[in-house]
């Protein structure tokens, strides 16, 4: 028998075909990624397996460009988000691992888990981004305005209702994790659903109402008198004004702001004082003539004109049907000690003349103080 044939040695002369499809593998990856991020990715991949030689080549490619640095902290930063991440969430990045390297060439792990590595790095960093974005996208967005003398109850998906009164625009956006309305112009009245970690914002002019769960009302009238109010009438809510100005408000509370965002002093409100227009009302505490007519002139035409400064001036208060304006016109000479002058189409509201009695139209109860003309009643 002729004797064996001993296997010649092997003799490791290049690259195996493992290894270069590996190369290859990695060059085509590689082609397809920004160079800093997969320079800084393949880095953060092998963090934890750097000898004194590699810990001395890392530090060198930190050292070199301060991008490098900024790039590697960026990662960073990501992997903690990353670890954030809902495992629900986190499922749908994942990212299949390169197979086992043979125990014969430990060498050669690092090389063929590095595309796959960096890889998983990168998308990773767009899952962590990903569901960023995922958060910040609306679940629900929706605009509501009414017209003069229109009002409208809206229903939100999260369980919320508003109220919207005359001439009112806003615009509702539910998110995963918060809730805002933008209220350009007008009042609504909000009875927030509370949701614990989804506070409920509320944007109008430079004013920022923020409340869990409530009953509150915001009124933006800017472009009319300078103001804006807000008003509460179950829970609490925060307002944040001008320069970090805030005002903490419960029940029955209530704080107005002007256009630059300085907030008053928080006031108590009077019972019912609260969006009274939802009972088709409306409601003056000691405010000017003009500025009665003006309210009443929001939901539709009065056909009441006042030319005369000292008329506008003079105080009025209580509450009125928003239905009945003819009643409000009717009372006004008993309140107040003005006459009604038909002027065409329209009525005017002049001073009285000073020792003219004038026979009341109708019986009211009021209290008239002739020092201010002020008087309250409700009609």
């Amino acid at each position: 028998m002729a004797p064996m044939t001993a296997l010649p040695p092997r003799h490791d002369f290049g690259p195996s075909a493992q290894d270069e499809a590996d190369l290859r593998g990695h060059a085509a990856f590689a082609a397809t990624q920004d160079p800093l991020a997969l320079a800084a990715a393949t880095w953060f991949s092998r963090r934890n397996d750097l000898d004194a030689q590699g810990q001395a080549g890392f530090a060198a490619w930190l050292a070199a460009d301060p991008l490098h640095a900024q790039a590697y902290a960026q990662l960073q930063g990501t992997h903690r988000a990353v670890r954030r991440i809902p495992a629900h969430v986190a499922a749908r990045w994942t990212v299949p691992t390169a197979a086992p390297a043979p125990v014969s060439a430990p060498r050669r792990h690092w090389l063929r888990a590095l595309p796959y590595a960096a890889a998983a790095m990168l998308l990773l960093g767009v899952g962590a981004g990903g569901y960023r974005w995922w958060q910040q996208q609306a679940v629900f967005s929706q605009s509501y305005a009414t017209a003069r003398g229109q009002r409208l109850a809206v229903a939100l998906p999260d369980g919320s209702k508003l109220q919207l009164d005359t001439a009112t625009q806003l615009h509702v956006t539910l998110y995963r994790q918060r809730r805002e309305v933008r209220l350009a112009h007008g009042e609504a009245l909000f009875l927030v659903q509370a949701k614990q970690g989804q506070p409920f914002n509320v944007f109008s002019g430079p004013v920022t109402v923020t409340v869990v769960g409530t009953q509150f009302s915001v009124r933006n009238t800017l472009a009319q008198d300078g103001q804006l109010r807000v008003a509460v009438q179950h829970g609490h809510v925060r307002v944040a004004g001008a320069r970090q100005e805030q005002a903490e408000l419960t029940a029955g509370q209530g704080v107005t702001a002007d256009a630059a965002g300085n907030l008053s002093a928080v006031a108590s409100l009077a019972p019912g004082s609260v969006a009274p227009w939802r009972d088709g009302r409306i409601t003056f505490d000691n405010v000017p003539l003009g500025a009665a007519l003006a309210e009443f002139e929001r939901y539709g035409d009065t056909g009441l004109l006042v030319r005369d400064p000292a008329v506008a001036r003079l105080r009025i208060g209580g509450s009125f049907s928003l239905t009945q304006l003819d009643r409000f016109a009717a009372a006004l000479p008993q309140l107040l000690p003005v006459q009604i002058v038909r002027d065409g189409a329209a009525s005017e509201i002049r001073m009285a003349p000073k020792l003219q009695q004038q026979a009341p139209s109708i019986q009211l109860p009021k209290k008239i103080n002739t020092n201010n003309s002020y008087s309250q009643v409700r009609i």
